[in-house]
């Protein structure tokens, strides 16, 4: 399976219940008692431009206000029963997280704007964590809609209201969103995770399924363990083995190949096999630093020692996703970090070269054969990412919020899941069955490559529900299974919101504490530090301020399950 590059995706099984309940349309578990982790990823921009952002800010607020008075004015639709589509030939303006150009369109976007009656132009993509990001706000020349991870923002999410650059959605879900409203009613775990602390909501969300928050973990080519007489590896010790195989039997240049720039396919992959993983995360009640913990010194030892031993890609601190899919499907590497469509998307490419090549998934390795891993990949249900916003400089609060609210609709859901009814798919007894243009392409294309033209299957603000997408190899389809083997789940630390005062000085800390971790963990690994300087860096990290860093990530873990 594959869809734009970088993005996980995963598929489950045909939903054939139909009704606006999370845990029917995507398989979400609400009863959990220990909600998931946000993968931590705090990032500030520039201090110059955060000044600028800041002079913007007055003059935000008033547009807020004149705009809200604007937009009651003036709907047609307050207090008469809501349809689609929407009358009166709106265009919104609509700007993704992900960094480029304006995204090709679509018949998923002809639809979608026939069916709400909604005009959306693309505007590009800008990370929050990019300085243009802050630049636009300054600008005042705002998008209608953001799609971006808004617990990233500078401050919180309660800053970006309370500077005037979103708004607060509380009063427009109960006007404007009956579909999201019903969910998170239905489902009060969910809500408990969109909100602050205070019930702010700031954003309609992107909420993944049961299956669909384990998508990624450890794949490797199994036709060269069958040909060397070896099993897929579930140890330290086996992998070590299987390695050192790979380059001394296949000439492997690089026998295990992964990037730096997504720290879960480095830690995450070998690092939980010594019971720690990168970031923040819970044990037992606690916020712990993973990079603080004694057994990272055992990891880093680790990856030092396969390092020298030409086991790990040495050019790994600097090569792209395209780089690697190079080496995955031209006997240069054996093995990887990636989602679960790098399955299909190795073998389509190796086995046009060799039909024998054979690229499955292995679980997460332990140190001890026969224990379950302690870390994986996992994310929350709701992680944060593809998160909407709406500009409170809009021009239109109801459009942009019915555009948004459509997704939650049962209509939208069945839309965003299966694309077009009578295009991608019929309904046979009640559940979707993919057309031949999905399942026998005419085109050549996999059934995700074309599901990506017709549907939004994941990173949309949205309710994520199984679609039984086809695979072209049932190693795809089994990957999940084995990733997900995990205890992951008891140190998920969830969506918390520190105060804005609170975020801003962590955002301060984190600042200058991740810049040390990226370079320090580097120097060690490749061997241009000793693995002895880890203690050096503790003592750095702790002078930073991290331990103050974990009473406010603490803070607002204990805030968020009192919520």
């Amino acid at each position: 399976m594959s869809i734009a590059a970088d993005v996980p995706m995963t598929y489950i099984g045909v939903a054939a219940h139909r009704t606006l309940t999370i845990d029917k349309y995507g398989g979400l578990i609400v009863t959990m008692k220990r909600l998931t982790k946000n993968k931590f990823r705090m990032a500030l921009v520039s201090i110059m431009a955060m000044s600028i952002l800041a002079a913007g800010c007055s003059d935000a607020g008033k547009g807020q206000n004149e705009q809200e008075q604007a937009q009651n004015a003036g709907s047609n639709q307050e207090g008469a029963a809501f349809s689609y589509p929407m009358s009166g030939n709106v265009e919104l303006t609509y700007m993704t997280e992900a960094l480029g150009s304006v995204p090709d369109r679509f018949p998923i976007d002809d639809e979608y704007e026939k069916r709400t009656g909604i005009k959306i132009k693309h505007l590009g993509g800008t990370p929050m964590t990019d300085q243009k990001f802050s630049l636009l706000l300054a600008s005042n020349e705002l998008p209608d809609i953001f799609l971006n991870t808004w617990l990233q923002y500078p401050g919180g999410p309660e800053k970006a209201v309370e500077q005037g650059y979103i708004l607060k959605l509380n009063d427009y879900i109960d006007k404007y969103a009956p579909n999201l409203k019903k969910a998170l009613e239905e489902n009060p775990e969910i809500d408990k995770m969109i909100k602050t602390d205070d019930g702010t909501y700031y954003a309609f969300p992107f909420i993944r399924s049961e299956a669909g928050r384990v998508y990624g973990g450890p794949i490797i080519r199994k036709d060269w363990l069958d040909e060397l007489g070896l099993a897929v590896p579930e140890t330290i010790d086996e992998w070590y083995t299987v390695l050192k195989a790979f380059k001394e039997k296949k000439n492997a240049a690089a026998p295990v190949t992964f990037r730096t720039m997504f720290l879960g396919e480095r830690t995450g992959g070998f690092a939980g096999a010594f019971g720690v993983m990168g970031n923040f995360y819970v044990n037992d009640g606690k916020v712990v630093y993973g990079y603080l913990e004694p057994k990272y010194k055992e990891y880093l030892a680790l990856m030092n020692k396969w390092y020298k031993e030409g086991l790990i890609d040495k050019d790994f601190a600097s090569i792209d996703a395209a780089t690697v899919d190079k080496k995955m499907s031209s006997d240069v590497s054996g093995a990887t970090f990636g989602w679960q469509f790098y399955i299909e998307k190795y073998n389509s490419a190796a086995q046009a070269a060799d039909p024998n090549a054979n690229f499955v998934a292995a679980p997460y390795p332990t140190l001890v054969k026969g224990t379950k891993p302690e870390f994986g990949q996992l994310d929350n249900a709701y992680a944060g990412t593809s998160s909407a916003a709406i500009s409170a400089n809009t021009k239109n609060i109801e459009a942009a919020m019915r555009w948004l609210d459509y997704a939650y609709t049962e209509e939208g859901s069945m839309l965003n899941t299966f694309g077009i009814e009578g295009t991608t798919y019929e309904l046979k007894d009640g559940k979707p069955v993919y057309t031949d243009l999905v399942v026998k392409n005419p085109d050549g294309l996999g059934s995700d490559q074309v599901m990506m033209q017709y549907a939004h299957g994941t990173n949309f603000p949205m309710i994520q529900r199984d679609n039984n997408l086809p695979a072209k190899y049932p190693q795809t389809a089994e990957a999940l299974d084995i990733w997900k083997n995990t205890n992951h789940e008891s140190h998920l630390l969830p969506p918390v919101t520190p105060t804005a005062e609170e975020a801003d000085e962590l955002a301060s800390i984190m600042n200058d504490v991740n810049a040390l971790v990226k370079e320090a963990e580097l120097k060690m690994m490749i061997g241009t530090e000793p693995v002895d300087a880890y203690d050096k860096y503790v003592e750095q990290l702790k002078r930073l301020g991290i331990e103050r860093a974990l009473e406010i990530q603490q803070a607002a873990y204990d805030r968020y399950l009192k919520r």
